[in-house]
Formats: C-alpha cells, structure tokens, sequence
C-alpha cells in the first residue's frame, strides 16, 4: 500500500516543501518541473529535478529552482511509485516572489 503526507501544494519560489511517503517495498520519487510561459526546448533538467530513492516513512525535501521561477509561475510534478506497482501523482504549484 502506498501513502503519502504532503505538507503543502504550493509554494513560493524559494520555499521548501517536503513529503512522507510510507509503502511496503521500495519507493521512488520523479520529481520534473514545468514554468509559464514554458523553457525552451533541449534544456537540460535542473539539478532539483530527477529521480530519488527514498526510504518508507522518512521525510523527503524538495525546494524549486530559484532561478527558473524567480520571474515564472509554474509547478513542479511529483510521482510516486513502488514496487508493486501503485503510482501516487500531485502538482505543487509554485509561484515568484511578491514584487515590491
């Protein structure tokens, strides 16, 4: 059984957000990010984004590029699979800093 605790699903630009995850195998995070209007193509993934072994019932933390969100809103995609299969999908959406 897959189950996971988000704390939040939105977040400022440079915001951490974090999650649990709890499954009876083993457990893997996708995590790809996506901003308004959209990069341009062939860019290579930012460090934030990827795929992550994470361990049942520890906290995972994520943080959305500053830089590709500074002037952008997007999100970031998150999935979730185990090795029985179950697949747990959620968009975190981000937004840029208030402007003073």
């Amino acid at each position: 059984m897959l189950r996971v605790e988000l704390e939040s699903d939105r977040l400022r630009f440079n915001q951490q957000g974090s999650l649990i995850a709890h499954s009876d195998s083993e457990i893997e995070i996708s995590i790809l990010c996506f901003t308004q209007p959209p990069r341009p193509p062939k860019l290579s993934p930012c460090s934030e984004c990827g795929d992550f072994q994470i361990e049942s019932g520890q906290r995972f933390f994520f943080t959305p590029n500053p830089i590709l969100f500074r002037e952008n809103e997007g999100y970031l995609e998150l999935t979730i699979r185990n090795t029985e299969g179950e697949v747990w999908r959620h968009r975190i959406n981000i937004e840029p800093p208030l402007i003073a």
